[in-house]
């Protein structure tokens, strides 16, 4: 079985890791590597021109599904070119554009879900000076899920290898699950017997939440954000299992703009039976940004993001687990959907101590999508 241990924050909003706590480094993801290797390919165009600079642009989503995950991309790409010493500069004599598109050939299998990612390079002029691209595949099947904004039930196949798994993916992709409860309800599934479930409650500053319901738009939940809203994602687990749960908005992680870099936590823990609210950019131990429509952390990194897409992307993925690395007999010679990992899962509680997480497979993933303009 493929296990990611975790280091779980038990600690109220004051608190953060105790001084003897471990920091254990994350692995890349597949799409992390990938712009990391573009990154290398723009070094070496912009110096062939003699430049030491790059402006960056937008990177537009496929045509279906409605996606938004372009703030996010360009993000990564931003911090592994500034890793090689290349400086950003809107008005540089060389600038990129980017898009990520799901690709069947005739030379791939038809049943594997892939994206290309494409960085085109121009001169101020306009004229195209070269073309990077780089493809995801099950190696980063989870990649793929937030990329796409993707509606996932794996629950039948927490055993089978990536590959499976990714087959599984592109079926979803198709066909997505979801579940929405009669008139009146508000939890979005993507089955009725789930145990995971998002619903999204919003308010104007200062007023209450009011949890809001979603329409079924062929397989993908929308939901209605005015703007001006702040919004709170309310995650349900009923399983008889911990949860481990990460959240995407446009791509960009929920902890992105935490502070310090070094053991940033990646998911939230959400205990069996309960319920937890997340509500905003989480930016250190003692404050967070509230999830504003169409707005990111108030950070210099989150003002380079551009996006002019209507859609907002919202994406809840579910793992379930527990202490020690002894599984549960249901999740014994389960595989993760993606390479070994290690992640930091905060608790808003109220307990101070450190524990050991060991993560499960990716089992639900729920998308949701609103209006941003």
């Amino acid at each position: 079985m493929m296990r990611r241990p975790c280091l779980v924050l038990g600690a109220a909003l004051a608190l953060l890791l105790g001084p003897s706590a471990a920091r254990l480094p994350a692995a890349a993801s597949e799409v992390r590597e990938k712009i990391a290797l573009i990154a290398q390919g723009i070094n070496k165009v912009i110096q062939s021109e003699m430049q030491t600079e790059v402006g960056i642009g937008e990177f537009s989503g496929p045509v279906s599904p409605l996606t938004n995950a372009g703030p996010g991309i360009q993000k990564a790409l931003t911090e592994e070119l500034e890793k090689i010493k290349v400086r950003i500069n809107e008005k540089a004599f060389v600038s990129i554009k980017g898009e990520y598109l799901v690709i069947e050939e005739e030379t791939k299998k038809t049943d594997e879900l892939t994206i290309r990612l494409i960085v085109t390079l121009r001169k101020k002029s306009g004229k195209k000076i070269d073309e990077i691209t780089a493809d995801i595949g099950y190696r980063g099947n989870e990649d793929l899920v937030k990329l796409l904004a993707m509606n996932v039930d794996l629950s039948k196949h927490t055993k089978a290898d990536r590959e499976g798994q990714n087959q599984k993916l592109k079926k979803d992709l198709e066909t997505p699950p979801l579940y929405l409860p009669p008139t009146g309800g508000t939890q979005i599934k993507v089955s009725e017997t789930s145990p995971y479930a998002v619903e999204v409650l919003t308010r104007y500053p200062g007023e209450g939440l009011k949890a809001q319901p979603a329409e079924n738009n062929k397989g993908q939940a929308f939901v209605e954000i005015k703007k001006g809203e702040e919004y709170v994602l309310r995650l349900h687990n009923t399983s008889k299992h911990e949860a481990a749960v990460s959240v995407t908005i446009d791509g960009v992680d929920a902890f992105e703009f935490y502070e310090p870099a070094v053991g940033r936590p990646t998911t939230f823990l959400v205990a069996p039976g309960k319920t937890r609210d997340v509500s905003g950019w989480l930016r250190d131990n003692t404050k967070l940004n509230a999830f504003l429509v169409g707005s990111f952390a108030d950070s210099a990194a989150a003002k380079r993001l551009k996006g002019s897409a209507r859609i907002g992307t919202i994406t809840v993925c579910f793992h379930p687990c527990w202490e020690g690395t002894k599984p549960p007999p249901e999740y014994d010679g389960s595989r993760s959907s993606s390479p070994n990992a290690t992640g930091l899962g905060r608790e808003i509680g109220q307990k101070t101590k450190v524990v050991r997480r060991t993560i499960g497979p990716l089992v639900t993933s729920i998308s949701i999508r609103y209006n941003k303009k």
